[in-house]
């Protein structure tokens, strides 16, 4: 801590310049300074302290003028007792760091205005509540940035009990109801007319007595004065209780025993007050998760500035509020989703495709066929590449593959986008499951003009290389070809053989994959309350991508049957139908499932992986304009910063 007489040895917590705005609300700010600036200089437009005053004031708090000059004073970098555009943003930068309620006042009686020490003398007289607080300052000439933070706290909580014991002249330990709101807007923002003051006789120790204890005074002052933490505490209990098959989390209900139990920032008084005001019920015993994002809002309606009151706030940055682009932007942000679905796409295939070798193979082998059973299980097929083909062999035909997957898989996630977008609700964000399943099934149907010349050119380069046996036991090695000999010999028709089958195939699988994909990321891993890691995206990934590979199999089997050249002695297909009857005659219903294991070990974790980087490159390289920014996280955001301005005056 401190030596008398001396600055203290160790130095105390930091105090770091602000981080900048973001742009938008930059912007925001910038309209509110322009609309209360009231001064002009060589055309440069400046605020008197008059004007701050008016434009920072919570509408709903009782603070002095002094505060608001000693705020003006902080802002006023220049000491010219004019405060440019540029000190006005950066006041408001700093107002949402964590400890802006602490850093701003002790920067006010510090000597220099951002030293590490603030004079011990004058803080003396603001501890007229606390002896030991004022010993321990007579007792130092300076107080480093810790010390003060703590004494700080201590002081408001001195006030706090001064104003309660000024309200209750017969020491009963509680102040009549109706005189609760005018010691609460003390320290803490409460609009008179708002919904909280008209609930707040519901928080009386008993029905009929209009009194309010001790206790439950400070629980209320805590909850009012600090909303981040209510928010805080809410997202503690909904990571823990949410139930996984939620579609509308607002209306979700928490009972109030659960919420308690479930969260460590809230006491269990202070729950008990949140439920009473978010529900208007004396001792609720639950709530809606509505009524306290309600409650929250209450609290920030009451406290920010009229300035800003008057600015329509920002909207979500989801696609169902974003404002109208011109047919030209949009064609540039559909090329920019193309592309990046080209990168993710290529990296997907790529971690996948010694597996999708494997599942061809097993695919096109015959069982009818005496002497030509190569292979008993995937895991054996994988062991014969490498013995017969080297680790190279694993890798044959990739080539084409990442060739083609690039405006593959670019279309189908572009047009799952694309198509989403449109039949989403405009109002409430929200899109109807059939909906769903037709924006994945249009997606799917898309990609087939890239994937079925793309698979038939992938599949017989991977066969090519098998080492077989033919009935007398003799070996014989498949003819090598490269693929731009096997598309001379299919020609542009020959290129689509199977398409039918391709169909069949990718349309359900798209369906399948982005419905269930959407609902994991919704229903499993909670997006919309949090941002989603690289786990979350990459376990929603593979999990929707097992049921959607297992279930399309034997359209897939089907698919491999017709693309590949048949073998001296194999059956050969002329078209889908006759496929499915000779393969099931010949081999049997389970031949339809050929590769399943090994469709889900590959698809799984290869749309998975695409998904995650399609996603985290659309974080990291946003598209111009384009925000990944959570509506939760920027209203936690604003709660924060409001929670520290409602803090400053007191």
């Amino acid at each position: 801590m401190g030596i008398p007489g001396a600055a203290p040895a160790a130095a105390p917590a930091a105090i770091a310049q602000p981080a900048p705005l973001p742009a938008s609300d930059a912007a925001r700010l910038s309209v509110v300074f322009d609309r209360y600036a009231d001064v002009e200089r060589d055309g440069v437009r400046l605020m008197t302290p008059a004007a701050f005053a008016r434009a920072v004031a919570p509408p709903a708090l009782d603070a002095a003028a002094a505060a608001y000059d000693a705020l003006f004073a902080l802002a006023d970098a220049s000491a010219r007792g004019l405060l440019a555009r540029d000190e006005f943003l950066r006041f408001q930068a700093t107002l949402r760091d964590a400890d802006a309620a602490t850093r701003l006042p002790f920067r006010a009686v510090s000597r220099s205005g951002a030293a590490d020490y603030a004079d011990a003398a004058p803080l003396v007289a603001l501890a007229a509540g606390d002896p030991s607080a004022q010993h321990y300052l007579r007792a130092h000439k300076q107080v480093g940035y810790a010390e003060f933070s703590q004494l700080a706290k201590a002081a408001r909580a001195a006030l706090i009990r001064s104003a309660f014991a000024a309200a209750d002249p017969d020491a009963s330990g509680a102040i009549p109801a109706d005189a609760l709101p005018a010691v609460a807007r003390r320290f803490a923002p409460l609009e008179a007319a708002g919904p909280i003051a008209q609930r707040l006789a519901l928080l009386s120790d008993a029905p009929g007595t209009a009194r309010v204890g001790y206790p439950t005074f400070l629980a209320l002052v805590s909850l009012l004065a600090d909303p981040a933490r209510i928010r805080l505490a809410t997202d503690e209990v909904l990571r823990q209780e949410t139930p996984a098959n939620v579609r509308s989390p607002g209306s979700l209900t928490l009972a109030r025993a659960v919420y308690a139990r479930a969260t460590s920032l809230l006491s269990p008084l202070e729950v008990a007050v949140l439920f009473t005001l978010a529900t208007g019920e004396r001792e609720a015993e639950a709530t809606t998760l509505d009524g306290i994002n309600s409650t929250i809002d209450a609290c920030l309606q009451a406290v920010r500035p009229a300035a800003l009151a008057e600015l329509p706030q920002a909207p979500p940055s989801t696609a169902a509020t974003a404002a109208p682009r011109s047919a030209l932007w949009e064609a540039l942000f559909q090329a920019y989703n193309f592309a990046v679905g080209a990168v993710a796409g290529g990296i997907g295939a790529a971690t996948v495709y010694p597996i999708d070798l494997v599942k061809t193979r097993i695919q096109n082998q015959r069982t009818a066929v005496v002497g030509e059973m190569m292979y008993k299980n995937s895991i054996d097929c994988f062991r014969k590449v490498i013995r017969n083909e080297g680790i190279l062999g694993l890798y044959r035909g990739l080539g084409p593959q990442l060739v083609g997957v690039a405006p593959e898989k670019a279309i189908k996630l572009t047009v799952n986008d694309f198509v989403r977008a449109r039949l989403t609700n405009k109002k409430t964000g929200e899109i109807a499951f059939a909906s769903e399943l037709l924006s994945g099934a249009c997606a799917g149907a898309s990609q087939v003009v890239f994937t079925n010349p793309l698979e038939i050119v992938k599949i017989r380069l991977q066969v090519q290389g098998e080492i077989l046996k033919d009935a007398a036991g003799a070996t014989k090695t498949v003819a090598r070809s490269g693929a731009v000999t096997i598309i001379k010999e299919l020609g542009l028709v020959g290129l689509y053989k199977g398409a039918s089958a391709c169909l069949l195939r990718d349309v359900p699988f798209s369906a399948i994959y982005f419905s269930c994909y959407s609902h994991i990321k919704k229903d499993v891993f909670n997006e919309g309350n949090r941002q989603l890691g690289i786990l979350d995206l990459l376990c929603a990934g593979a999990l929707a991508g097992m049921p959607a590979a297992y279930l399309t199999t034997p359209a897939d089997v089907i698919k491999t049957r017709l693309q590949v050249v048949a073998r001296q002695g194999e059956t050969a297909y002329t078209g889908l139908v006759d496929a499915a009857r000779k393969i099931y005659r010949e081999e049997g219903f389970k031949a339809f499932f050929k590769g399943g294991p090994a469709r889900i070990f590959r698809s799984s974790p290869q749309f998975g992986v695409t998904l995650m980087c399609y996603e985290l490159i659309h974080r990291m390289v946003p598209f111009p304009g384009e925000s990944h920014e959570l509506p939760h996280d920027r209203h936690a955001q604003h709660t924060r910063e409001l929670s520290a301005q409602t803090a400053l005056f007191h």
